[in-house]
């Protein structure tokens, strides 16, 4: 957790509305991490993510093509990864003063050729979502196999950054300043996305 202790994290974070940590986790923690996502795939345990919430809540393929599982701590794994995110809550709170209680996060599993186009975190007249994290669980990945993190501005057309999903990075952002997408993938890639929230 040292890189979390770096005052150009927060600077980043407060400046741009985002940070990128690479190495956030260990190599081992990525290997445990990463193992577990890929037996619940096998084992049919992930289920297909949907977009909006209630009674807009449905299954969009052409907008949204991960399958998910959420993380309760119910593994060792689990409980080191969600470890270091509450260390960098209190961080967070104690830099900024936002008030965050509570994260949640789940595996995400994009299979080749799935995607997810420009959204934004926070549901509509809702602004319990604070800051996003992405964490990244490929052993490797090379630029060609696609499935990078865009970043846009409030726009939703100017680009602030793309991130090509390199083991044990971590993207965060500020979720209600930050849209974002998942470009086509093409190769099978996996991640935890999660957020830090103001309940």
């Amino acid at each position: 957790m040292r890189t979390l202790d770096q005052p150009e994290l927060f600077h980043a974070l407060y400046q741009k509305g985002y940070a990128i940590v690479p190495e956030f986790i260990s190599s081992d923690l990525r290997e445990q991490l990463f193992a577990e996502a890929m037996q619940r795939h096998q084992q049919h345990q992930m289920h297909q993510a949907h977009i909006g919430q209630g009674c807009d809540k449905q299954i969009k393929t052409t907008i949204r093509g991960d399958a998910i599982y959420w993380l309760s701590g119910e593994t060792p794994a689990q409980r080191d990864f969600l470890a270091q995110i509450e260390y960098y809550k209190q961080q967070l709170n104690q830099r900024f003063y936002l008030g965050i209680n509570n994260y949640e996060a789940h595996f995400a599993h994009y299979p080749a050729g799935t995607y997810y186009k420009t959204h934004w975190d926070n549901f509509r007249g809702r602004g319990n979502r604070i800051v996003t994290t992405v964490v990244y669980l490929n052993p490797s990945w090379q630029t060609d196999r696609g499935g990078q993190l865009r970043l846009y501005a409030p726009d939703e057309t100017t680009l602030l950054e793309e991130i090509t999903p390199q083991p044990g990075l971590m993207a965060t952002f500020i979720s209600s300043e930050i849209p974002h997408e998942v470009l086509p993938t093409r190769h099978s890639r996996i991640s935890i996305a999660g957020w830090l929230r103001r309940d």
